[in-house]
């Protein structure tokens, strides 16, 4: 594929090389022959003024004074000289009087007998360039007759004939000397493309690490470079894909495995008492709800990663510092339970376009962890403000805190800080992923701060916008 490529690039230099050559020989060769016909037009002009000149000196010169007139002067050699009257006929031709007694009304005569001087080229009978002109007698400043000179072109033919062959075979060599350069350079410019190709086609699904290693410039370099990304990208979503896959099956095992357990249990035990057996299927509802509490946010993920459902979802401008309020009074219950002092403080209505459920969801979560996470007797708030074009709502608790090594992982899916306690607490390790994902749909973001044993912060950064 790539030689067939290489082959059409050199003979597309070559032809366009060679057109051009061809439209330049043209050019030259045209220009340099209407530059020397003008020239040797300027000459044979000149000679007949200057035949004219010598006529006007005598009067009545016969043929054979003429002749010796042209000959001691050297007037007129290597051409034909004619004269004429004033009434167009010729009385004198140098080529042995063949045109003598004869009229001659050219356009030429008639203007030299009005007083101009004329020059113009022409052929002869046998096709062979010849220059001619016409030039005026004048005697006492009136025209007695002309002078018409005609002088052979063939040396400018030579000439230009040999200007054609120099031009040609220039053309011949540049071309050949662009063909050679053109199919080293078509090389040169293929490698790397090759390179690219045969590094593709040996990628496979066995070598998913495989990475593009090409020493390029330019767009190619950049194209490596740009599939380089992708294929680190492409490799990235797989394996969050993989660990999705992973620990989605085993938080969805774990409850039915204990649904399933204590299915059995009642199978085994055919005359177990009512309390028996409302203990057990209160136990196989607690693992029920955990499913559903699961399959839930998995599906609130699935809807914020969908475009089409995220281009359904319908945005209005709401008052954020109330929803956080009452987000505040949905989960103060929790809160009280575990004798945990939930403050709230909001720098008056704060307003911006939003999706409601999305946006409530997303402060819910945040809120709902750090109560779960903080011991009985501990302190959570919550601090709604303004800031420099963005809603800020910062949730800071006195819980467990995270440790460094684990900040940048607590908004994976299905990770979570204590297992433990997660489970105690029914956690599913999906709350802080969609609290991010909603958060980010409104083109904001959420930072952490936090120091292990002694609490976390928080900040959901929202842009305000109105449109």
């Amino acid at each position: 594929m790539f030689a067939s490529i290489r082959w059409k690039l050199v003979v597309t230099y070559f032809l366009l090389i060679a057109i051009t050559m061809v439209f330049i020989t043209v050019y030259v060769t045209n220009s340099m022959r209407r530059y020397t016909l003008n020239q040797k037009e300027v000459q044979v002009l000149s000679q007949a003024n200057v035949i004219s000149g010598y006529i006007a000196q005598y009067q009545d010169l016969s043929e054979s004074s003429i002749n010796f007139l042209l000959q001691q002067q050297q007037l007129g050699s290597g051409g034909r000289v004619l004269m004429l009257d004033r009434d167009a006929v010729v009385t004198f031709d140098s080529n042995n009087g063949a045109m003598q007694g004869r009229l001659m009304p050219s356009p030429m005569v008639l203007n030299a007998i009005r007083g101009n001087n004329t020059a113009e080229e022409g052929e002869d009978t046998t096709g062979e360039l010849i220059i001619s002109a016409a030039v005026p007698i004048t005697k006492d400043r009136n025209v007695v007759g002309v002078i018409y000179y005609q002088a052979s072109g063939a040396e400018i033919s030579e000439y230009m004939d040999k200007i054609r062959g120099i031009m040609g075979m220039l053309t011949v060599l540049v071309s050949i000397l662009v063909g050679v350069v053109g199919f080293i350079m078509a090389g040169i410019i293929s490698e790397p493309v090759r390179s690219l190709t045969r590094q593709l086609e040996e990628t496979s699904e066995e070598s998913p690490d495989a990475v593009l290693e090409i020493n390029a410039g330019g767009e190619i370099g950049t194209l490596v470079n740009s599939f380089n990304k992708l294929t680190a990208k492409i490799r990235s979503q797989e394996e969050k894909r993989q660990e999705f896959v992973s620990n989605a099956s085993h938080e969805l095992k774990t409850p039915l495995s204990s649904i399933k357990l204590i299915a059995d249990s009642l199978l085994n035990a055919p005359n177990a008492d009512r309390a028996t057996v409302e203990e057990f299927l209160s136990d196989m509802n607690v693992q029920v709800d955990r499913l559903t509490r699961i399959v839930n946010k998995l599906l609130t993920l699935t809807k914020m990663d969908n475009s089409a459902n995220v281009a359904r979802m319908e945005f209005a401008v709401l008052n954020l510092s109330e929803i956080c309020a009452n987000v505040v009074k949905a989960l103060r219950p929790l809160a009280e339970q575990k004798s945990i002092n939930l403050d709230f403080y909001a720098d008056g209505a704060i307003y911006s376009r939003v999706e409601r459920d999305r946006i409530w969801e997303a402060i819910y979560n945040i809120l709902d962890n750090s109560i779960k996470y903080t011991p009985s007797g501990g302190k959570v708030s919550m601090d709604v403000s303004k800031e420099d074009g963005n809603a800020i709502i910062t949730v800071e608790d006195t819980g467990i805190g995270i440790a460094p090594d684990e900040l940048y992982k607590i908004f994976d899916r299905f990770y979570r800080v204590d297992k433990a306690r997660a489970r105690e607490t029914g956690g599913t390790g999906l709350g802080l992923s969609i609290a991010l994902t909603a958060v980010e749909l409104h083109g904001g973001n959420i930072q952490v701060e936090s120091e292990e044993g002694k609490g976390s912060k928080f900040i959901i950064i929202i842009p305000i916008t109105f449109k």
